[in-house]
This record gives C-alpha cells, sequence and structure tokens, in this order.
C-alpha cells in the first residue's frame, strides 16, 4: 500500500465529485477508517465491495476515482498500523470557515459509523468504553455545528471533538482490527 501524501481535500472532492458519487471526501474518509476501525481484513480486495455498496450502490468506480479511493484507503491503513498516532480524519484545512470544518468532521463521524457497522457485528460484546465511543460518535454525526462566531473558545472546542473522534477512532482499531499474537501453547510434546 502506498504511503504517497494524498492530493488535497478540495481535489478529493473534485474528483469524487466528476464521478458522481454519493459521497464527499471526509464521508469517504470516514466509511474507509469506519472499515479498517470495524474489522474488515487489511487487505487490497475486502474493503471493495463494502465501500462501493455505500458509495456507487455496489457498482464498481470510475477509474480515476478509484485509484484515488485505493490511496485513502491505503494511507488510513498504514497510519493505524503504523502505532496509530499519525492517524488524522481528512477535513478541510483550518483556512475554511469553521461551520463548513463542522459540517465535514459530522460527515466524517457518519461515514465511519456506516463503514464500521458493515463489518462490526460483535459491538454488544465490546467493552462499555467501546459501547459508549460508538454512541458519541453517532451523537457527534447526527448534531449541526452552527458555530456563530469564528472566535478562539469555538475553534478548541472543534479542535477537541476532531481529537475525541481520531482517538475514538483509534481505540476501536485496536479493539476490533489489531490483531493480538497467537496464544502461546502450553503442551508439550
Amino acid at each position: 500500500m502506498s504511503k504517497e501524501p494524498l492530493p488535497s481535500f478540495e481535489k478529493i472532492t473534485q474528483t469524487l465529485e466528476d464521478a458522481d458519487l454519493f459521497t464527499n471526501a471526509s464521508e469517504t474518509h470516514g466509511v474507509l477508517s469506519g472499515l479498517v476501525c470495524g474489522g474488515v481484513k487489511l487487505d487490497d480486495q475486502s474493503w471493495r465491495p463494502h465501500f462501493n455498496d455505500v458509495v456507487n450502490e455496489g457498482l464498481g468506480l470510475p477509474r480515476n476515482a478509484q485509484k484515488l479511493v485505493e490511496s485513502i484507503y491505503g494511507q488510513v491503513v498504514n497510519q493505524f498500523t503504523d502505532d496509530g498516532m499519525g492517524f488524522n480524519l481528512l477535513l478541510p484545512n483550518d483556512d475554511v470557515p469553521l461551520d463548513e470544518r463542522a459540517e465535514a468532521m459530522a460527515q466524517w463521524a457518519q461515514g465511519f459509523l456506516v463503514g464500521f457497522g458493515m463489518v462490526q457485528q460483535a459491538l454488544n460484546q465490546a467493552s462499555d468504553e467501546i459501547q459508549e465511543l460508538i454512541r458519541d460518535i453517532r451523537d457527534i454525526s447526527q448534531v449541526s455545528l452552527d458555530f456563530e462566531q469564528e472566535d478562539e473558545e469555538s475553534e478548541i472546542a472543534f479542535a477537541e471533538i476532531v481529537e475525541y473522534l481520531r482517538v475514538g477512532a483509534m481505540l476501536c482499531f485496536n479493539a476490533f482490527s489489531r490483531k493480538a499474537p497467537a496464544p502461546v501453547s502450553k503442551t508439550l510434546h
């Protein structure tokens, strides 16, 4: 999987729009992150049918969009498997108005829940902390964050929610996707 940097948020959005897909840059990243954190097999194929079902009625993607989405998927996998600390949500730059960034964050959360839910069927067996986290992500995805003014307090609140989502995604990955080492057999042969 490629480690090359992704195109800009705007270019990703434009490529997805040009392909007439039912998604945008933040939601796409959220869906892919949810699939990875929910436990989809981390290979080059397992995520595709799920993703195509969500964004293109089960059909394959046009070539340009497919290459882009493959690149985003590869980056998500690399970020989570490389200690997870490099994982970041795909959101517009800080120079975009705060209400637009907040809307993109909510779309990321919606996408995350969709991708996660497609592959994770054992949430009820997860820890209380993980179950509460998923409820919080659901609440964030449904909230309309209208910032009446762009002040330092609003920026801080936004940054804290983004960080909560980022850390929450890492916790989900660790709970459902990170493979524990195989138990060592205590039987002597």
